[in-house]
């Protein structure tokens, strides 16, 4: 690529990880062949542009990265990850200064230059109406127990007394949310199990419904508060619509660039070594 060579040591290695790593490695192996061939120039040709535009990391954001990363393995789970990975810590901080090197040029060279106005924000919201559609939510709390019986009872013991119907999920609900006096929070119909939960939306605002059988035992619900259908207005949805805009416009410019640097680039292929590699 451009004078530079890719071994047939690294082809094998970069198959090798993802073949150990899963995902893509139960595909077909020209296709799987075709992808980390494909991933390789992109690397390799976006280093290049990152060397000649002088855009490079510092080891102290490797260190950070690296740290990052550690840290989320706690005890020997790290070193069993190097491992299966069949990594070294070097060859590790190595791909994270690459992966820093490449996200780096791309801030610079590409992101900076993606824009989304107010009118294209105003103009998606206004050609996509029902993708800020709110449907009729509850919020609720419940009491799930194992018998019918046990059910009928505290059902009869909150309806007379609505006030502590916390206090007793906490003390006798078996489900996990009993930790929060059995608060279920905002649900939309035909959440969960529809024919369990919607009984909330055919009852009024701190009611107490009858007992309700599922699955996983029986079940008694105070609606706390409801809300009707709605539409998120334009400055509700402003900050989702232009962080969507801006994510998907990143990513073509991105795939642009990468296009452009093979469009420009002289790149040399041997397919008799490519097919001859064993994944």
């Amino acid at each position: 690529m451009n004078g530079e060579p890719v071994t047939r040591a690294a082809f094998e290695r970069e198959l090798q990880q993802l073949r150990v790593g899963g995902g893509e490695g139960s595909g077909p192996t020209d296709v799987l062949k075709a992808s980390v061939l494909d991933d390789l120039v992109a690397r390799t040709l976006l280093l290049q542009q990152a060397r000649a535009r002088g855009v490079t990391v510092g080891p102290e954001q490797v260190d950070r990265a690296f740290l990052a990363i550690r840290a989320e393995y706690p005890g020997n789970a790290f070193d069993d990850l190097l491992a299966q990975e069949r990594l070294s810590v070097a060859d590790l901080r190595a791909r994270l200064r690459d992966q820093l090197t490449v996200e780096k040029l791309f801030r610079e060279e590409v992101f900076s230059r993606v824009k989304v106005s107010d009118e294209e924000v105003a103009r998606f919201h206004a050609e996509h109406p029902a993708e800020f559609d709110e449907p009729e939510r509850v919020h609720a709390r419940q009491i799930v127990v194992r018998t019918r019986e046990e059910a009928a009872r505290l059902r009869d013991e909150v309806r007379r007394k609505p006030a502590t119907f916390a206090a007793v999920a906490s003390r006798a609900s078996i489900g996990p949310e009993a930790r929060r006096g059995g608060d279920l929070g905002w649900f939309g119909k035909g959440q969960g199990m529809p024919e369990v939960f919607d009984a909330c939306f055919r009852m009024s605002p701190k009611a107490i419904s009858d007992v309700v059988p599922s699955p996983f035992g029986f079940h008694v619900f105070q609606v706390i508060e409801k809300k009707p259908p709605s539409r998120r207005t334009l400055e509700q949805a402003r900050p989702a619509i232009a962080t969507r805009l801006l994510r998907e416009r990143r990513a073509r410019a991105q795939e642009d660039y990468v296009a452009a640097l093979r469009a420009q680039a002289k790149i040399q292929i041997d397919p008799a070594a490519v097919a001859s590699v064993k994944p």
